[in-house]
């Protein structure tokens, strides 16, 4: 009698502890529909947010005036003087120091398709660009289709980069060489035989020539290739081999830019722009580096001229420097922008250590690159205290290290379908909130 009972008691107690998965039948259907569609919800989502991206960038630029934002009126005049011309123009005119890649590619349109609002839509095309080289790494490490569609999410839905795709600027060409030289070195890292590795060496060597051509802050990223080369070839010899090859190329490629700004201080002459560096003391308070009073005050538009971290903050999560968006005192989509931030940082954080037990040289390598923009940011703001300067956008690169650890967050399947959840919203806000209205300021030449 005593074992029966105490055998009813087990299976009684068993039963209660089963009993809350009975109670719970809703979970049990998302589960369910979660596992048997994802798939296919994750293909239409992208899909939509391809299609959505470029019409977005389409009618931006069809309104935008492309004298507004990031010196539009010298890149234009660029533009204009290679397709009258048929040669680059002397180094006198403002942003005519810039190298000429970008501005050879927008000539070209504009040659073919004679009308200025055409080269506007270069850029369009310039960010997926860097979102499918950004796709192709993550897909390297992580061999997952769905992870590397959420990668490339995060990057279509980050607003530093869609203030962008209307303007006339090498901005972003230049952040696309960065992040294809990083991939190239991520491919590097994966090489299986001499015929893999020289491939990605190759376009190691292209995306940095170009690169150079496009915008000098490409230097920026030396150091963290050398690292990555190290860490690839894991043989003394062979990366000495192989830097030198990498330096004597840069080199050649870098010398017909130095001499066309040797007798000009832009910043396209790096010897000026070192003495600058060196002669020039610290132009901000010090509390300007580390003040977070932004945070309670939820400041999203007047960082820039009083701190550093809110200045990358705001533009990077949200418009904070108007380029596209009316100046107005408090906006609802703004804050939401704003406030996605505070999840979406720390989960890429998470992703990066995490990362850093299972891909140690690859974490090693973008946590290079993330400290490398940070730190010219930091020393930007040392020598220049103009309120331009408190703009993460010179630094966009970080944006590769930023989608990595994303992914590596992701890789947790329970936490898969909230952070595509939070990256789909920012990404519906951020069109809505960056969709140009025919009476905004931007539609207008801008005032001198």
């Amino acid at each position: 009698m005593k074992t029966a009972k105490k055998q009813t008691t087990q299976v009684i107690h068993s039963s209660s502890r089963a009993e809350p998965r009975d109670l719970t039948p809703l979970r049990a259907i998302y589960i369910n529909f979660w596992q048997s569609h994802k798939n296919k919800i994750i293909k239409v989502l992208t899909f939509l947010v391809f299609l959505t991206s470029i019409i977005l960038g389409i009618h931006n630029a069809s309104l935008y005036n492309p004298t507004n934002g990031f010196d539009g009126s010298g890149h234009i005049y660029y533009v204009k003087y290679i397709a009258d011309n048929r040669q680059i123009p002397p180094p006198t005119e403002y942003e005519t120091h810039q190298p000429p890649v970008y501005y050879i590619i927008s000539a070209a349109v504009l040659s073919i398709f004679r009308d200025i609002k055409s080269i506007q839509y270069v850029n369009i095309a310039v960010l997926w660009m860097i979102i499918l080289v950004v796709g192709l790494g993550i897909q390297k490490i992580f061999k997952d289709r769905n992870l590397t569609l959420l990668g490339m999410l995060s990057l279509a839905a980050l607003p530093m980069l869609n203030i962008f795709q209307s303007t006339v600027t090498n901005e972003l060409l230049n952040t696309f060489w960065i992040i294809s030289a990083v991939v190239s070195c991520i491919f590097l890292s994966q090489a299986t035989n001499s015929k893999e590795l020289n491939k990605a060496f190759f376009y190691l060597l292209l995306s940095l020539s170009l690169g150079i051509w496009t915008k000098i802050t490409i230097i920026t990223i030396l150091p963290t290739v050398f690292v990555a080369l190290f860490l690839s070839l894991r043989d003394l010899k062979r990366f000495l081999v192989y830097g030198t090859i990498t330096v004597v190329i840069f080199v050649l490629a870098y010398t017909p830019i130095y001499l066309r700004a040797a007798n000009t201080s832009s910043p396209s002459n790096i010897a000026s722009q070192t003495t600058m560096l060196a002669s020039k003391g610290n132009q901000r308070s010090l509390d300007f580096y580390y003040r977070l009073d932004w945070i309670p005050k939820m400041d999203m538009y007047n960082t820039q001229y009083y701190s550093l971290l809110g200045g990358a903050w705001n533009s990077f999560f949200t418009d904070g420097h108007n380029v596209i968006t009316p100046f107005v005192p408090f906006h609802k989509k703004a804050f939401i922008l704003w406030s996605l931030g505070f999840l979406l940082l720390p989960l890429s954080l998470y992703g990066l250590w995490r990362q850093w037990k299972e891909n140690r040289n690859i974490t090693i390598v973008l946590s290079l690159l993330g400290l490398s923009m940070l730190g010219f940011y930091f020393l930007y703001n040392v020598v220049s205290n103009h309120y331009s300067a408190a703009r993460l956008t010179y630094q966009m690169a970080i944006v590769l290290p930023y989608a990595f650890g994303l992914v590596g967050t992701a890789k947790n399947k329970k936490l898969f379908p909230l952070i595509f959840l939070l990256l789909f919203i920012q990404f519906a806000i951020m069109v809505s909130f960056f969709w140009i209205e025919p009476w905004w300021f931007v539609t207008r030449p801008k005032v001198l």
